[in-house]
């Protein structure tokens, strides 16, 4: 690409987007035009012009200038960045190749994902030992080969996912900076943004102790702040095409005598959801249950409406907790000492009864349930034929699974309300914000 002012700003905003910050086409052309009025030999005019032109809210602005500070930079950094970021995709490339040769059953390469090969890559040498001789001593006659590799294969994910957790919580996750980018700069810029906060964002919530709440709290905030704020763009901004609307057509191309030249289209109305949080807070779920019901109140400016749920033996509606304007961890205290219900065994089935009781008027086409629990629950035929009956009342149901995923086929629970609803594996703050952001970007 030829080294013009126009590819620079067009490469600098595709950066800009992979980091989250939505620019459109008429801000792009709102900032070439800003830029043909500074000097763009003084680099804090170019600065100013493009954060006034492209950046439209508080939260994108330090991601702005890591942005600016790592394209609009020196060659002789320019090309460092570009050395240090080839000889980061090597290293990861080996890394890789090393790890296929060691995973292997019977000469066959195992199907890991790259990430799952890099973190076997980065255990100590001891522990990998370990994970070759088990491979090595695993032996079925060959006519059963093809049915034992998978079995093999889900017990490495298993030792690697629980390595994966045990660094994270010691602050010793393995990171090879910018290697899975496609791009220097974006490389760099990852390079800057890796902090100390971040391995809590892959870590078990359960695990998270009390004297991390207060790094959690700030994570959560930040992460639901940058949410509502793409939500809420999603909502204004919608240009989702459905058909031509032939009357407005017409009517715009009267003064062209008729002829159509400039189509006008009916747009989709993006219906804000209507949030019905229940949270299981019996035992080791009440940590999990805590952590969700901040990120989803983080989110209530640009939700329309939201009701919480805890549930336990029974259900209790906590929502007028949540009406009084104080700090969320006063408000969370309150709820704990007033429950009668918190800590305690789980029925789900009877507290869906209740809900569908109590609470009719809630349970519209526009409601979207969010379950938080592991589904373990007393009584699973009720649980299943009181979830079955709620779905047929509301928009969607979303159960947020707190057991890791290759335990799911272990429990009959999954398989039942997989029927009635969409499971996603949510133990990790990252897995929470990638479920809400899916479910409410898609």
């Amino acid at each position: 690409m030829e080294n013009y002012l126009e590819n620079n700003l067009a490469r600098f905003i595709h950066i800009l987007r992979h980091l989250g910050i939505t620019v459109s086409i008429r801000e792009t052309v709102t900032a070439l035009k800003a830029l043909e009025l500074v000097n763009i030999m003084d680099r804090e005019h170019v600065r100013y012009a493009l954060q006034a032109t492209l950046v439209k809210n508080h939260e994108d602005e330090p991601i702005f200038n890591r942005a600016f500070s790592s394209f609009f930079t020196a060659p002789e950094i320019k090309r460092q960045q570009q050395e240090e970021w080839q000889e980061a995709r090597e290293e990861r490339g080996r890394l890789i190749d090393e790890a296929e040769q060691d995973l292997t059953y019977l000469g066959e390469k195992l199907d890991l994902s790259d990430e799952e090969k890099l973190l076997y890559s980065q255990l100590a040498e001891d522990e990998k030992k370990r994970i070759r001789d088990y491979l090595e001593s695993s032996f079925l006659p060959e006519d059963r080969h093809h049915a034992f590799k998978p079995m093999l294969e889900f017990q490495v994910r298993g030792s690697l996912r629980y390595w994966k957790q045990r660094l994270a919580e010691e602050g010793d996750l393995p990171i090879i900076p910018g290697a899975d980018v496609d791009d220097e700069v974006l490389a760099a810029i990852g390079q800057d943004s890796v902090s100390e906060d971040s391995s809590l964002l892959y870590e078990d919530m359960k695990r998270i102790g009390d004297r991390q709440l207060p790094k959690v709290t700030n994570i959560l905030k930040k992460l639901s702040r940058k949410l509502a704020t793409k939500i809420s763009r999603r909502y204004r901004m919608s240009k989702k095409v459905v058909r031509v609307d032939l009357r407005r057509s017409i009517k715009s191309n009267i003064r062209y005598g008729g002829i159509i030249f400039n189509l006008k289209y009916k747009q989709k109305r993006i219906q804000k959801p209507n949030i019905l949080l229940v949270c299981d807070v019996s035992g080791s779920m009440a940590r999990y249950a805590a952590f969700v019901i901040q990120f989803i109140y983080g989110l209530s400016a640009v939700i329309s409406h939201i009701e919480s749920f805890i549930f336990a033996e029974e259900l209790e509606h906590v929502t007028p907790y949540f009406k009084k304007i104080r700090p969320f961890e006063e408000t969370m205290v309150e709820l704990i000492g007033k429950s009668r219900i918190w800590g305690k065994g789980t029925n789900f089935g009877a507290s869906l009864a209740t809900l569908r009781a109590h609470f009719p008027l809630l349970l519209t086409s526009h409601t979207v349930i969010i379950v938080v629990s592991d589904t373990k629950t007393l009584d699973l035929e009720r649980a299943e034929q009181e979830l079955a009956t709620t779905r047929r009342s509301v928009k969607e149901v979303l159960l947020l699974n707190t057991l890791p995923h290759d335990e799911w086929k272990d429990l009959r629970s999954v398989n039942i309300f997989q029927k009635y609803a969409q499971v996603y594996e949510c133990y990790t703050l990252a897995h929470l914000e990638k479920v809400l952001r899916r479910q409410f970007l898609h």
